[in-house]
């Protein structure tokens, strides 16, 4: 292939491209200030009460009993965390390419050297949303003689190795075939002859030619390809008996979100967990993409309310859980259940 300026490097195989190496001064630019986020709501007992019936008529094994008749005898009320970082980020790749060519001008390198793979210009569809493009990188086109065919256009048929024809499907080359009255009778679809034309080169023994289509010229450039991917990282805070995964679930309220090239660790919440986490994942982040730029980064707080409520029912003392806005239900000891064999969630 020809050498190009700047562009040495390049074969077949992709190739990642390190992007422009940029610093991050924290004292260009001051740390946001923030607010302090709000609480959750307190439940009632009658509002926790309700839930557990909603909950236990949705349960076979459930009885309705306990959660009528138990006495609530103390609701903490907290909030779990769930903390999502999101960095949008930048991947250039390098490879020689080739199509047919079918006429027209050639964009070469004889005429002005082409662009360094940052220095073309590709804007994503939108943020925070992963995509893929591909681009001819301007000046770096030429002309070549097709190396499949040797610039003949055609080249010998794989289907029928070249012969022209191949064994008839209906009679396995055999020429005859046996009827369902155990008669011996000619293939009627090859006539006797046990083979067929080929369908793939008609005939002749030569296919077209796919790497030049036909013309036995191929058009060979560099080929320039933009990545980018949305990483996302997340925590979770909860210090009741909620397992994470129903916390994801359950719906709650943001109420943190901030968007910007980089972004400062969140620092400002009572409690100092998501703030480490922050922290961490931030510093994560900014350092596990080398071969890729940030373009954007995005994180936010969602708070999910939980009530542990403490409760008594016959010689029965223990807890369930209501959290998010939806007021769902954790209770896997609910106390009065069936024996139908259903598993109890």
């Amino acid at each position: 292939m020809d050498k190009i300026g700047g562009y040495e490097y390049v074969s077949f195989e992709v190739v990642e491209i390190p992007p422009p190496v940029t610093f991050f001064h924290e004292n260009e630019e001051s740390e946001p200030e923030r607010e302090q986020p709000p609480s959750g709501p307190q439940l009632t007992e009658q509002e926790v009460r309700e839930a557990l019936l909603k909950h236990v008529t949705t349960r076979c094994c459930y009885r309705k009993g306990a959660a009528r008749e138990m006495a609530i005898t103390k609701i903490d009320h907290s909030c779990a965390f769930h903390y999502t970082l999101e960095t949008f980020t930048e991947k250039r790749q390098t490879s020689w390419a080739f199509e047919p060519y079918l006429g027209g001008t050639i964009d070469n390198f004889s005429a002005d050297p082409p662009p360094g793979p940052w220095d073309i210009a590709a804007s994503p569809p939108s943020f925070f949303t992963g995509s893929i493009t591909q681009i001819e990188v301007p000046h770096t086109a030429s002309i070549k003689t097709c190396h499949t065919c040797g610039g003949v256009g055609r080249k010998r048929c794989f289907t029928c190795s070249g012969n022209g024809y191949e064994q008839c499907y209906s009679c396995h080359g055999d020429g005859y075939k046996n009827t369902l009255d155990g008669e011996h009778e000619r293939c009627f679809r090859c006539h006797g002859t046990g083979r067929r034309r080929c369908w793939k080169c008609n005939g002749d023994g030569l296919a077209l030619c796919k790497g030049c289509g036909g013309t036995g010229q191929i058009k060979c450039f560099i080929r320039l390809t933009v990545t980018w991917t949305n990483h996302i990282d997340e925590h979770i805070v909860e210090h009741s008996a909620v397992p994470d995964e129903k916390i994801k679930s359950g719906s709650g309220q943001v109420v943190f979100e901030e968007e910007n090239e980089k972004l400062w660790p969140v620092n400002h919440f009572p409690d100092t967990t998501i703030n480490m986490a922050s922290f961490q994942l931030v510093q994560k982040h900014a350092a596990a993409f080398s071969a890729e730029k940030i373009l954007r980064q995005r994180h936010r707080v969602r708070i999910i309310p939980v009530a542990t409520v403490y409760y008594e029912w016959k010689n029965h003392s223990n807890t369930f859980s209501v959290f998010g806005f939806e007021q769902k239900i954790h209770a896997p000891d609910y106390p009065q259940t069936c024996c139908c064999g259903c598993t109890v969630l």
